[in-house]
């Protein structure tokens, strides 16, 4: 399989803090703060991008970009350096994300982000109920993300919904209700997530306290369930256990993290993953404060790029941390766990090869086979039923174990 090459940029700056939120975000900016950061956003890719290392990646040319963050839509033209580094680089074609809050899509920064080359939205309205925004801190309404959707599709019509259930206090109705919201919109891709309370946040903290009670998994799973039905009646591929979307309008940068193809990650809390020689990958991440983003190469750092043989030497130079600790294993298990939960499945049986073993299913992996709860077909690709997507990390484990010296 030819590895394609994606470009992920973090912005960790929002307007406040959403109460679910883990990523590396901060609402603490000024003007002058956020400004620095883009200009090292804009040099740290434009020294990973025309690293001698990376140059020979680009030959088939980066096939996506993708703005995350924080709420990387706070910023119009701000980000036109950036993206003026990456242009000669980009794949014709190349999709071009961007993360969004419904508060942000204002005709002026819809319009600017086109003529900056920006082809598709990712908007994180959570949900159309009142008391679900007021639960996850998001500052807008209901109706103001119905009109700011609709308009947003008029230039974008390649557009995705986040929405986020499993939230205390969640019915199955209002759960149907978000749903039908989103679907009368017409928005063509939809990455649906179960919420979940991490330690540091502040339903987190809230649920570690005893002061909201999660609700229990068989609700979730319900949910999953909801979902999986309306949507394949409203036409949309089930194509990863939390993204459906309309033919057409499957996210290319998405695919490249779920079918182990490789992407730079830049900025603070940033990952990436890029070759090595050992063929399981170098994966590395800049630290998560955005204060220090940069520091590393004000201090000298230039000379060590120029003399870097490898991915991981000229992730180091940049002031991220490198995973040195990675196997053939640890490779595996990333390839089965991201593939498992897709339509295109895994390809095992060369993976195990690839990594020196053998596949011998365990009894359940025998027993799911022959029920069809997993495939294989004759290239040796495994596939798992999308009702059991959700239970993905069980079945992880069983087929790890299956792979045997």
């Amino acid at each position: 399989m030819t590895k394609k090459l994606g470009l992920y940029l973090h912005v960790p700056y929002c307007a406040a803090l959403c109460s679910y939120c883990d990523f590396a975000k901060t609402a603490n900016h000024t003007p002058d703060v956020t400004q620095k950061y883009l200009r090292t956003l804009a040099a740290h890719t434009r020294l990973w991008l025309n690293s001698p290392l990376t140059s020979r990646l680009t030959t088939n040319r980066i096939s996506s970009v993708f703005f995350g963050g924080g709420t990387p839509s706070l910023f119009g033209d701000e980000l036109a350096p950036i993206l003026k580094v990456v242009r000669p680089q980009l794949d014709v074609g190349a999709e071009v994300s961007l993360e969004a809050n419904p508060d942000d899509l204002s005709p002026t920064k819809l319009q600017t982000w086109r003529e900056l080359g920006v082809n598709r939205l990712s908007v994180g309205v959570q949900s159309f109920d009142a008391r679900a925004l007021t639960l996850l801190g998001r500052s807008h309404d209901a109706g103001l993300a119905r009109d700011r959707i609709g308009a947003a599709l008029d230039r974008f019509p390649n557009l995705n919904v986040d929405l986020i259930y499993g939230w205390p206090g969640q019915t199955a109705d209002d759960w149907r209700q978000d749903l039908a919201e989103v679907l009368a919109l017409g928005v063509p891709h939809l990455s649906l997530y179960c919420l979940t309370f991490e330690s540091r946040t502040l339903l987190g903290r809230k649920s570690e306290r005893g002061l909201i009670v999660p609700p229990p998994d068989d609700d979730a799973a319900t949910f999953y369930q909801i979902a999986c039905e309306i949507l394949a009646d409203a036409g949309y591929d089930h194509e990863e256990v939390s993204n459906w979307s309309k033919p057409g309008h499957s996210c290319g940068h998405n695919w490249l993290y779920w079918q182990d193809h490789h992407f730079v990650g830049v900025g603070a809390g940033a990952h990436g993953y890029l070759p090595s020689d050992d063929h399981y990958g170098v994966r590395y991440a800049y630290p998560r404060n955005d204060r220090v983003f940069g520091d590393k190469v004000s201090e000298g750092a230039n000379e060590g790029l120029a003399a870097a043989t490898c991915f991981g030497e000229l992730a180091a130079c940049l002031g991220a941390e490198v995973d040195s600790d990675r196997t053939a294993m640890s490779w595996l298990t990333e390839l089965v766990g991201s593939g498992l939960r897709t339509t295109r499945g895994i390809a095992i049986l060369s993976a195990v090869e690839h990594c020196g073993l053998r596949f011998v299913p365990t009894v359940s992996v025998e027993m799911a086979l022959k029920t069809g709860t997993l495939r294989m077909d004759d290239r040796g690709v495994m596939t798992l039923k999308a009702e059991e997507w959700f239970r993905e990390a069980a079945w992880c484990v069983e087929i790890l174990r299956s792979c045997v010296a």
